[in-house]
């Protein structure tokens, strides 16, 4: 172990070094909680989920095992910051910059929902933004130890890793259903959680606040998500509505895929955006001018009013 990366509730991740002198993120339970079976549990999902994932916007999970009593990962090391800290330092963000996000977000939740499985616990936290390939701000996705997996078609045996009843998960980004605690809770939930990641990223805030961890959950399931505009009024009419959708409270009324979503929000960057921003920017320059001249039209009066006064 060379240094310690982070630590949570209930263990830490430490940067390594392999016998050839790769480098590895190593996730580590504490001793306390590996006897606990639900601990335990998201723990193992994590391995399993993350490492069934072909795709490279999802955290890769090289290995898992137990030492001395301790379950631990071993990870692809990710250098970078966390959407969550950026956010903190920038409260939000341009809308080329959250969108560019929300693509990466997407295609790693294509590939996860192809295989079944649902995160169930998107958060700036989870988003973490490294430099691939010559490109800045490359996601992954991290955290898959709320997941769920879905029944595969023909199968009867219950496949759910979380408990029943329970409501699990960060309340400012989930879902209405999950809020309630739904056992058939699916990719739809994830979808709404990029929307509340997106309005965020626009406005500085998430789209559901509250004093305690209930009122959220009382807001989400009762409330339609506000105007993203309302804190953010630059945003494009193609975008607020692209949120909207996200953030519907009635799953059937959102993106019925994360392959939809993705598809939505690229025809959005090409066209949408640009074009919109392009014609507010131009109406923007049309009441200059108009003002201008009504300016100098004013003045060219004063100043005949002057000269004939004069005479």
């Amino acid at each position: 172990m060379l240094r310690l990366i982070g630590r949570g509730g209930m263990g830490a991740v430490y940067e390594a070094e392999g016998a050839e002198g790769a480098r590895f993120a190593v996730k580590i339970l504490d001793r306390e909680w590996a006897k606990d079976e639900v601990a335990g549990g998201r723990f193992a999902r994590e391995a399993g989920a993350a490492s069934d994932v072909a795709s490279e916007h999802i955290v890769r999970v090289l290995e898992g095992g137990t030492e001395d009593g301790c379950p631990y990962l071993v990870m692809e090391l990710l250098r970078g910051e966390d959407l969550g800290k950026r956010l903190r330092k920038r409260r939000h963000l341009g809308l080329d910059e959250s969108l560019h996000i929300v693509e990466g977000m997407l295609e790693g939740l294509v590939a996860a929902h192809a295989r079944g499985i649902v995160h169930r616990d998107l958060k700036p936290d989870n988003v973490i933004l490294v430099e691939q390939g010559g490109e800045a701000d490359f996601v992954k996705i991290v955290d898959f130890g709320m997941s769920k997996l879905d029944r595969p078609a023909g199968s009867t045996a219950p496949l759910a890793l979380t408990r029943k009843g329970v409501v699990l998960g960060t309340p400012l980004y989930m879902s209405p259903e999950q809020a309630r605690a739904s056992s058939d809770v699916d990719g739809r939930s994830d979808l709404f959680a990029v929307g509340g990641i997106l309005f965020e990223c626009l406005t500085g805030r998430p789209p559901f606040t509250g004093e305690t961890y209930e009122q959220i959950l009382l807001r989400i399931c009762m409330e339609d998500a506000p105007d993203v505009r309302r804190w953010a009024p630059e945003v494009p009419d193609a975008l607020a509505a692209f949120v909207a959708t996200a953030l519907a409270r009635e799953r059937e009324e959102r993106f019925p895929s994360a392959d939809e979503m993705l598809g939505a929000v690229r025809a959005i960057g090409r066209v949408g955006v640009g074009d919109e921003r392009r014609a507010r920017r131009r109406a923007r320059t049309r009441v200059v001018v108009a003002a201008v001249i009504a300016m100098l039209a004013g003045a060219v009066v004063t100043l005949i009013a002057v000269a004939l006064a004069g005479k």
